[in-house]
């Protein structure tokens, strides 16, 4: 009888859980996170903080790293290819990066992992 219980719970909580994580990621008003606005500030934030960076990629390094120059300076961004918009852009297009950055204690310096790439007008 608790092996039904529980059973019962588990499917009904499940996708409500996931409905919510749904209904979160699609809110794009004002948020009390914080986030950083510029490649310098990202190289010094906390793990986890995220990030908006409007710049250009200047130049790809390695498979997933780049160069990223905003009016701040320059630094090294992570991007998977999945996260690569389909339409093609160089040094001189202007991007909007977003993401978050990963920090583990034995890095120097934090990577800046880009979760979104869109290109800007």
């Amino acid at each position: 009888m608790k092996k039904l219980a529980i059973t019962t719970l588990i499917v009904t909580v499940l996708p409500l859980a996931a409905y919510a994580g749904d209904a979160q990621n699609s809110y794009t008003g004002p948020s009390a996170v914080p986030s950083v606005t510029t490649i310098t500030a990202a190289q010094k934030a906390a793990d986890d903080t995220r990030f908006v960076l409007e710049g250009q990629v200047v130049r790809q390094l390695s498979k997933d790293t780049y160069q990223f120059r905003d009016a701040s300076g320059e630094g090294v961004v992570e991007i998977d290819g999945k996260h690569l918009p389909t339409v093609k852009f160089d040094d001189k297009t202007r991007v909007r990066l977003s993401g978050k950055v990963d920090k583990d204690w034995y890095q120097a310096t934090p990577e800046i992992d880009v979760k979104m790439v869109e290109i800007l007008n």
